[in-house]
């Protein structure tokens, strides 16, 4: 890249920087691109607080190699711009070239079946059902997913990922399918006819990526040896061990079921197709249990991956740094026990390594226009615990079309239209935050949205400090 010695530079209004002893990361607010300097560097970068030329800095200060060398790779990941430069005018361009790939069903890559809207279990946070409490799907009258409507539902799916896509994109040959609920087991027979269905029917032209999100109660040897002889990867919850678990993970009679889930895990274990770990969901009344003791119990069933989600609303009277600052603790007494600890709470930094730039960040699959979710009633929604539906399967031709609920969807939460998001310091890496704890909020003005973005922020200052802590 040559550099016009004539333009006028100047520093970014949207570098975020936190210091750390020598070293500084920096990162841009809308577009990510996060670098680790020194001080000295960052020195040389307020330079450009106000603008300059090159001309002017080499007379002011005889600009070594490496010096403009430095104002290359600031240029690139847009830390240093012309002066007249409109950064969110350029994104915006951006986005108008991805509003196209949302008509041909580019984004497309996830199908949900939710196979249940009916549990087994009653657990007291469960976003599922508080969720969908607040919109009618609750009171659908099909509650479980008949084998033509899952077979209808596959269909479509691969009608779409089999379209001819834009100039440029790769083929698509990975099928995502996931099993969700409620509790999905509950309606084995039709998992079992949808798991045949594809390998007969696509076997050939696709490479499947099967899961499901079970509360590991119903396993049985035919269950599980099915679901090893697909490769389907099991996703399952347990909320902290006994006590704290029994705290908030309940039968629909109010019973504990720490005993159900584990008698599960070691069901998969007998069938040698171990579980590689869970999900955590913290609340008030289990956030004493979210402490080594778990930790060490993963290690001992030689698991190597524990999913924390802190349940934000259902935290109201714990401070969210006590939050933070919980969760930095046990991710890092993880690591040595070689367990990778990692939620929504992560997702805004991991997504700060993919420039909104070159890639279509969101701050999950339903957000991005990735999934499309049908219940048993043929309605599609952004996730399995989402009020926002996006089509039905009855209009399933025109999902992807200009101007209809799943376009209008996409295009809103493209990255630099949320309003409310405007001026954060994660805005491009989080845009927005999760939709379903916003959609709760909206129904419920006793919660605040602000508490979210809070705990998201401070999550990904410490998660940028723990690379600073690594170098």
């Amino acid at each position: 890249m040559n550099i016009n010695k004539t333009v006028s530079l100047v520093k970014s209004s949207f570098v975020q920087t936190i210091k750390k002893g020598k070293d500084v990361i920096i990162w841009h607010s809308l577009f990510g691109f996060p670098k680790i300097i020194s001080l000295e560097a960052q020195k040389f970068l307020d330079l450009f607080t106000t603008p300059k030329t090159l001309q002017f800095l080499n007379r002011e200060y005889e600009l070594s190699v490496a010096d403009k060398r430095f104002i290359k790779e600031m240029m690139v990941a847009y830390y240093l711009i012309p002066k007249d430069f409109d950064e969110r005018n350029f994104l915006e361009k951006k986005n108008k070239l991805l509003e196209k790939d949302i008509t041909n069903g580019l984004f497309i890559k996830n199908l949900g079946l939710i196979m249940a809207e009916v549990c087994n279990f009653r657990c007291v946070y469960c976003i599922h059902f508080n969720n969908l409490g607040i919109s009618r799907r609750i009171s659908n009258a099909k509650k479980i997913m008949s084998f033509k409507t899952a077979r209808r539902a596959v269909d479509e799916y691969f009608e779409i990922l089999g379209r001819k896509q834009s100039a440029g994109s790769k083929k698509k040959e990975v099928a995502k399918i996931n099993f969700g609920g409620g509790e999905p087991l509950l309606n084995w027979p039709v998992i079992k006819k949808v798991l045949k269905y594809c390998q007969l029917n696509y076997g050939n032209k696709f490479v499947f990526d099967f899961s499901i999100n079970t509360n590991a109660s119903l396993f049985s040897s035919e269950i599980i040896r099915t679901l090893k002889r697909h490769n389907v990867s099991i996703a399952s919850s347990l909320d902290g061990l006994h006590e704290g678990n029994d705290s908030v993970r309940l039968t629909r009679s109010g019973q504990g079921t720490f005993d159900l889930i584990v008698q599960g895990f070691d069901s998969l274990a007998k069938e040698n197709y171990p579980i590689n770990g869970f999900s955590f969901t913290v609340n008030e009344k289990n956030f004493e249990f979210l402490n080594k003791a778990i930790i060490d119990w993963a290690s001992e069933r030689k698991m190597r991956e524990i999913r924390i989600d802190i349940d934000v609303i259902g935290m109201v009277n714990i401070p969210v740094k006590d939050i933070v600052m919980r969760l930095m603790m046990i991710r890092q007494y993880a690591k040595r026990k070689n367990i990778e600890v990692f939620g929504f709470w992560s997702r805004p930094a991991e997504n700060l390594n993919k420039s909104t730039i070159s890639n279509h960040v969101a701050f999950c699959g339903a957000v991005a226009g990735s999934s499309m979710c049908v219940n048993p009633s043929e309605e599609i929604y952004t996730c399995g615990y989402s009020t926002t539906q996006i089509g039905t399967l009855k209009a399933i031709d025109a999902f992807c079309a200009s101007g209809g609920q799943y376009y209008g969807f996409v295009q809103d939460h493209l990255t630099g239209r949320t309003k409310r998001c405007e001026g954060c310091i994660i805005e491009g890496a989080c845009g927005g935050g999760c939709n379903i704890t916003c959609e709760f909020t909206r129904a419920f003005n006793t919660y605040k949205v602000e508490r979210m973005c809070e705990f998201y922020r401070g999550a990904t200052r410490e998660l940028l400090l723990e690379q600073l802590r690594e170098i």
